[in-house]
């Protein structure tokens, strides 16, 4: 009987372990994946900053030009679409 408990305190123990080894990859996981998301989050800030500078750049030469260059959303379609 008591060798039966003895096994049975051994598995417990490597469950245990385990989980313990399981839960701190995941921690370790977790922390990687939230640094790769701020850093894509400043990127995407960064990248739509450029897209304002670049669309209002390309008003101002509109403007200045005074030509008939549209912005893509004032192009219309081309007829097979």
């Amino acid at each position: 009987m008591d060798e039966q408990i003895n096994q049975q305190l051994i598995d417990l123990t490597d469950k245990i372990h385990h989980l313990e080894v399981s839960s701190a990859y995941q921690e370790d996981v977790i922390e990687h994946l939230n640094k790769t998301l701020g850093k894509q989050h400043q990127e995407i800030q960064l990248l739509q900053t450029q897209v304002k500078v670049l669309s209002d750049y390309i008003k101002q030469l509109k403007y200045e030009i005074g030509s008939d260059i549209k912005l893509p959303s004032e192009e219309v379609p081309p007829p097979h679409y």
